[in-house]
């Protein structure tokens, strides 16, 4: 089986490490799993973060909730599917969130739900699946998130839509699936953690068709109105990073890949090739 590795590399900062906790606001089917494993992989390496994945529970207040279950004398990784309303009373913490194009990804999110129920598009239709998010509350959803309305029973609005709009405003750093290695980058060379060589995590080969027509795009347009808004304010965000090949950075690399397992170590490029190498002749 061929395995598509890529590397981020983390930049060399010797200058103002950040040394604070990390909230990832990990919006469904925009890449957040691959960066889960990663920081899980990292903080069993270097012991420097405790690695905390959080599951949303309406039944409890959402700050007292994550109050409870966090010490701050000690940087954790925040991560789940949670929203705004987990990070906006917090001091000392990075926040982060990727975001992916709203037609990608309930599309995306579509095909996993037609596999994850072991149907098919001809017996869960588009229609179906949009009908239940809706009922669901979970229809705009990257609005939800900003706005921090994850699953509450209410209709989104225009003021909701400008809430979430000023939101993105606490984030420390917000960019889309587009730029997925650059925003891994961007987190590694401020808190000066090791580079990445990682394969993907979540990628399914469906044993079924579906393209989505017409109708099913004019389905997203209309139920996920206003996540169109808020992605292309995120758009317009402006991002000063960038990845150069003359940039020096960290020769220590973490390998992260739900398809080799390697030792909770870093390794050093020649490690990584003798460790290829040995794969290769098994």
């Amino acid at each position: 089986m061929k395995v598509d590795f890529q590397f981020v590399p983390s930049k060399v900062n010797s200058k103002n490490v950040l040394d604070k906790s990390i909230y990832f606001m990990h919006i469904p089917k925009s890449g957040g799993t691959t960066i889960d494993h990663i920081f899980l992989k990292i903080s069993s390496i270097l012991k420097n973060y405790n690695f905390k994945r959080l599951k949303y529970n309406q039944k409890n207040k959402k700050n007292k909730l994550l109050m409870s279950e966090i010490n701050f004398s000690k940087n954790y990784f925040i991560s789940g599917h949670l929203d705004y309303d987990f990070c906006n009373n917090f001091n000392n913490i990075y926040k982060c969130s990727i975001v992916r194009d709203p037609i990608g990804r309930v599309i995306s999110h579509y095909k996993f739900m037609v596999f994850k129920l072991s149907s098919t598009p001809e017996k869960y239709t588009f229609e179906m699946f949009i009908n239940d998010e809706v009922k669901n509350n979970r229809d705009n959803l990257i609005t939800r998130h900003f706005a921090g309305l994850l699953n509450e029973k209410k209709i989104i609005t225009d003021n909701d839509s400008q809430e979430a709009i000023n939101n993105i405003n606490s984030f420390d750093l917000i960019n889309t699936l587009e730029n997925w290695n650059v925003f891994l980058s961007e987190i590694l060379s401020k808190f000066g953690l090791p580079s990445i060589l990682y394969s993907r995590f979540q990628q399914h080969k469906y044993n079924f068709s579906y393209s989505p027509k017409d109708e099913d795009i004019n389905f997203i347009k209309k139920y996920y109105y206003y996540d169109f808004i808020i992605y292309s304010k995120i758009l317009k965000f402006e991002n000063e990073f960038k990845i150069y090949k003359n940039d020096e950075y960290n020769k220590n690399i973490c390998i992260v890949s739900p398809y080799y397992k390697t030792e909770d170590k870093l390794y050093r490029e020649q490690d990584i090739k003798q460790l290829f190498e040995k794969k290769n002749e098994i």
